[in-house]
């Protein structure tokens, strides 16, 4: 997705990397998400950072005050929560397009790791996310786009990551209003959906720990519920998620299969909050 940067002077090259995003310079693309594109980027002098560089998110869509006084609200009561396991979030621009500045990962994520990963480190990974996850709704919030990609590796130990970190507030709900199924973005986002938010629920703890198992999935198996969907087609990837079943990997150890299961689980049989899947991930990192 092309993120419009208006206010940014761009460079000549195949990719149009801007040489500014209102007054952050930009020093490469690390890639696309729903609705936007994240830059690395050096932090302007007000901010008063000792990191010399941030992950910068440009959203895509062009959005009104209305809309970034929204985006603003939604990220300051992100940053007002009090986890270890949350991304620190430390500036919001208004451009033409919505832009948040927020703490940088080298490590990558857990959809796209910057060194090979260990099962123990996948699960710690995934267990501090929970942890995040639960922190949030303990604070009334709804992450609202738990997925791998959103899981970032922190801590560093002979240059293995040690930890996670739960990113990026799934803010397109406000700053793309009306747009429920095709605004999600990627079709592929729509494997991590609890489908009860696809028929117009709202997201709540209970949706977000559905997230959880379908990100614990994708982490441990390596493949979707669904298989791999459509990337290109959202409307078939809804489309195949509201007919079909979700199906756990055979190759899942017994208690990873049974933890995704209880994710995933109809009426109270599903675990009722993000604090208890972190706990049921901290007992398979145990058992190792």
């Amino acid at each position: 997705m092309d993120a419009p940067v208006t206010g940014a002077s761009a460079s000549t090259g195949p990719a149009r990397l801007p040489a500014a995003v209102a007054d952050y310079e930009i020093v490469r693309l690390l890639g696309e998400g729903n609705h936007g594109r994240y830059y690395l980027a050096r932090p302007p002098v007000r901010l008063g950072l000792a990191e010399e560089f941030v992950a910068l998110k440009v959203f895509g869509d062009r959005v009104g005050e209305q809309a970034y006084e929204r985006g603003v609200r939604e990220l300051r009561a992100f940053a007002a929560v009090r986890s270890e396991h949350l991304v620190r979030v430390y500036d919001a621009v208004l451009e033409d397009s919505f832009v948040y500045a927020m703490e940088y990962f080298p490590l990558g994520s857990l959809a796209a790791p910057g060194c090979p990963l260990t099962r123990g480190t996948v699960v710690t990974a995934l267990e501090h996310a929970a942890r995040a996850a639960h922190a949030l709704h303990e604070a009334g919030l709804a992450h609202g786009d738990i997925k791998p990609a959103n899981v970032l590796l922190a801590g560093e130990e002979r240059g293995a990551p040690t930890g996670g970190r739960l990113s990026d507030l799934g803010l397109a709900r406000y700053l793309s209003p009306g747009t429920t199924l095709t605004g999600m973005g990627r079709a592929s986002s729509v494997e991590f959906t609890d489908p009860d938010l696809l028929a117009g629920a709202r997201p709540s703890r209970r949706t977000e720990v559905w997230a959880l198992g379908a990100t614990i999935h994708r982490a441990l198996a390596g493949e979707g519920l669904y298989g791999e969907l459509p990337d290109s087609q959202p409307l078939l990837a809804i489309r195949k998620v509201l007919s079909a079943q979700p199906q756990v990997h055979a190759g899942l150890a017994p208690g990873e299969a049974a933890l995704v299961r209880a994710c995933l689980a109809e009426g109270t049989a599903r675990l009722a909050t993000a604090e208890q899947v972190a706990d049921r991930l901290a007992g398979l990192a145990a058992a190792g």
